[in-house]
């Protein structure tokens, strides 16, 4: 598929394509009414460091923060903060609505607590703040006074040793060299005994600062989840992508032929002309050589001429597909007298319209008396006032017994006998879906065209006619799309004989064959039984098969 064609598409199948983002919106809305509010409030605590006095060192312990990060959530400051906020039984669940978050670059941690409702939030995350803080500090006041024990404990064993020297010392005679190494000894502890009071007094001088809240919890003003925007997005996407994928699965299983190219991309016969003009059952028109229609007729007429140039039976059959052909066989076969030749048009439809509205009165003898060998073909055939050229042959009287006849070898001889005065045979075949006449007669033709109703024929039915046609060894040149009016109803009686119909037909003006008709209305230059292009000088794309036989 194209571009294009997805648009195409879209515009086909809008209304589930609708349907589906409407259902996406409303299951956007349904969870944004149903899902619980989540309100986040944020704590933001730098994180100082502790210096480090152990060992009269005084050096200041670096930090890292991802280690800090997890101490928010260790099982000691989720209990602390469960006691702040009075929750001391939900510490567990507590512990899954804390986020912490570290800010590049910074000493900061982010703290974030998700609650019910604003005032839940805020508290939760300035108790769990708190609490990480109160933790810290308690660990380095622990710290500390394992130190000042640690210490303590060095100054009582060297005081006992100083005092247990002195007096030995005292004990011996002033000159006894005993005695003066007991009081360098007593010296030497002296000293010990002084950088351990000095590293006592430098701990108990410490201060502990674990860190400062920077930042208090705001009060949300709004719930974090569920976010309106974002679920209304999602359900947008979500249902676009639903409706298009109904809309894909619609389009392939719809082979309903609307436009041009999708006649040719679905059965891949070339498009002859596309009428502009609303048909209409019981009327047969043809429009002015220079409108679009006229100008399609003799693309078509063009296409014609040039495959049956080498031809010695120039028959060409014209059958509709859902609906009659007979407005394009009548247009094919005058856009053919107009330019000089001499041709009949053969109504073998004849259960259908097209001769009753060519003429004021229905001609009284037609094919079903010639077939049955009761009038001569050139006393049957009836010219055309306003179409120099042009002979009809008509269904006749019994449109039943005509249609019998037709299931015979007369066709072919009556085709025969036609071509010995006339330059071009065009049939009118019956609709291929209505019953096997067109393929019975496409055994005398040379060519055949199709006539496809848009928005109504489907890709299906125009391959079967196909099938129908060429199975008979005569090509399909290509096909004429057109679409019928709306006051015509969709299945009509093809038995019954209408009148004519004297309302005016709408939209582009058409020309209509009767004998009102004077001949410089309707007759065009006259050309060459050879290729020619009409009046915009296009002539249509070869067929995929139209080689005589």
């Amino acid at each position: 598929m194209r571009l294009g064609d997805y648009v195409d598409l879209v515009r086909r199948q809008w209304v589930p394509v609708l349907l589906c983002l409407m259902l996406g919106v409303g299951a956007a809305i349904a969870y944004l009414q149903l899902t619980p509010r989540e309100y986040r409030s944020t704590t933001s605590v730098l994180v100082t460091a502790i210096d480090d006095v152990s060992g009269g060192s005084g050096r200041t312990t670096s930090i890292n923060l991802d280690t800090e990060a997890q101490l928010v959530t260790a099982t000691g400051t989720v209990a602390d903060a469960a006691e702040r906020l009075g929750v001391p039984d939900e510490a567990r669940s507590l512990a899954g609505q804390v986020a912490v978050s570290v800010p590049p670059n910074t000493e900061i941690l982010d703290i974030a607590f998700t609650g019910g409702t604003p005032e839940e939030a805020q508290q939760g995350s300035l108790a769990f703040a708190e609490a990480y803080l109160s933790q810290r500090q308690e660990t380095a006041e622990d710290a500390l006074q394992a130190e000042r024990e640690l210490l303590q404990a060095r100054i009582d064993a060297v005081g006992s040793q100083l005092s247990d020297v002195l007096e030995a010392s005292a004990a011996l005679p002033a000159d006894s060299p005993t005695r003066n190494r007991l009081d360098s000894q007593a010296t030497s502890l002296n000293n010990q005994l002084a950088n351990l009071s000095a590293q006592q007094n430098e701990i108990e001088s410490t201060a502990v600062r674990p860190g400062v809240i920077v930042n208090e919890p705001p009060l949300p003003s709004s719930p974090s989840s569920p976010n309106a925007l974002v679920a209304i997005a999602a359900g947008v996407l979500m249902g676009l992508l639903l409706g298009l994928g109904v809309a894909a699965l619609r389009y392939r299983a719809d082979d309903v032929i609307r436009t041009s190219d999708d006649l040719f991309r679905r059965t891949r016969v070339p498009v002859t002309a596309v009428l502009s003009g609303r048909l209409h059952g019981n009327r047969v028109t043809v429009p002015p050589p220079l409108s679009a229609d006229g100008r399609g007729y003799a693309r078509l007429r063009n296409l014609v001429s040039s495959s049956l140039e080498e031809s010695s039976r120039r028959v060409v059959l014209v059958a509709g597909v859902r609906r009659g052909g007979g407005p394009t066989a009548t247009n094919l076969a005058a856009s053919l007298a107009r330019s000089g030749e001499d041709v009949v048009l053969v109504c073998a439809d004849v259960f259908g319209d097209t001769a009753a509205s060519l003429f004021d009165e229905p001609p009284s003898v037609g094919l079903a008396e010639v077939l049955a060998g009761e009038q001569q073909v050139d006393a049957a055939v009836r010219r055309l006032d306003g179409v120099p050229g042009l002979r009809v042959l008509a269904p006749g009287r019994d449109p039943d017994r005509a249609d019998a006849l037709l299931q015979t070898r007369s066709p072919r001889k009556l085709v025969d006998r036609l071509l010995e005065s006339a330059t071009y045979v065009v049939i009118e075949a019956p609709p291929t879906t209505d019953s096997p006449d067109a393929q019975t007669l496409a055994n005398v033709a040379e060519l055949a065209v199709l006539f496809v109703e848009a928005g109504s024929t489907t890709a299906r039915e125009v391959l079967d006619a196909c099938a129908q046609l060429e199975s008979m060894g005569t090509p399909v040149l290509g096909a004429v799309l057109g679409r019928y009016g709306r006051d015509v109803r969709d299945e009509p009686d093809r038995t019954r004989r209408p009148e004519d119909d004297d309302e005016p037909v709408p939209g582009v003006p058409l020309q209509t064959l009767d004998a009102d008709r004077s001949p410089s209305e309707v007759v065009d230059p006259p050309a060459s039984t050879g290729a020619t292009s009409d009046s915009s000088g296009v002539v249509p794309p070869s067929p995929r098969n139209h080689a005589p036989r």
